[in-house]
């Protein structure tokens, strides 16, 4: 799903949405019955969040840049991508999260097998003006990497340049 600049969404095929099992996951899946939404029950929320955390970690790439997903065929710019999300790893399996290791990888290629011209949400954001899920994304890394001793430069460095960009109009 993106999130164009003008506010509309753009959605490229079914979503996919991860909810922890339970009572309330179960009434949630019930409220998009019918949708193009393809709800997951799962057990293992933690792993769940933290591997979607490590796809949009690497999204900043693309607000960074300027550019849709395409940005990140180009050879420099993915090593970097494998860079984010391996911290987020780190990270993830300090809280709990059972992530494997060639996580990275997979990010990488699910962002090379997107349309070139695929916008994320943090990007569409940064184009519009509007406030960046900073904190939600890559900032979240770094809080929680600080609170177990893991190191996060390249999630420390995102957060650092998008907040120093954030509230200024772009090109």
């Amino acid at each position: 799903m993106e999130r164009q600049p003008d506010g509309s969404v753009v959605q490229r095929g079914h979503a996919r949405i991860q909810v922890e099992a339970g009572w309330l996951g179960a009434e949630f899946a019930q409220l998009l019955a019918g949708s193009n939404a393809k709800i997951e029950l799962t057990d293992d929320f933690i792993t769940a969040a933290w591997r979607k955390l490590c796809f949009n970690s690497a999204g900043a790439l693309s607000a960074l840049t300027m550019k849709p997903a395409g940005v990140l065929r180009d050879e420099a710019l993915g090593n970097v991508a494998m860079g984010i999300v391996a911290e987020c790893v780190a990270v993830g399996r300090a809280v709990g999260a059972h992530l494997e290791d060639g996580l990275g990888q997979q990010v990488l290629d699910g962002y090379r097998a997107q349309p070139a011209d695929s916008i994320n949400s943090m990007l569409a954001d940064r184009m519009a003006g509007r406030p960046m899920e900073i904190d939600a994304r890559n900032g979240v890394i770094v809080h929680k990497g600080e609170l177990h001793g893991i190191d996060t430069p390249l999630n420390r460095m995102a957060v650092a340049l998008l907040q120093a960009d954030e509230g200024y109009p772009c090109p």
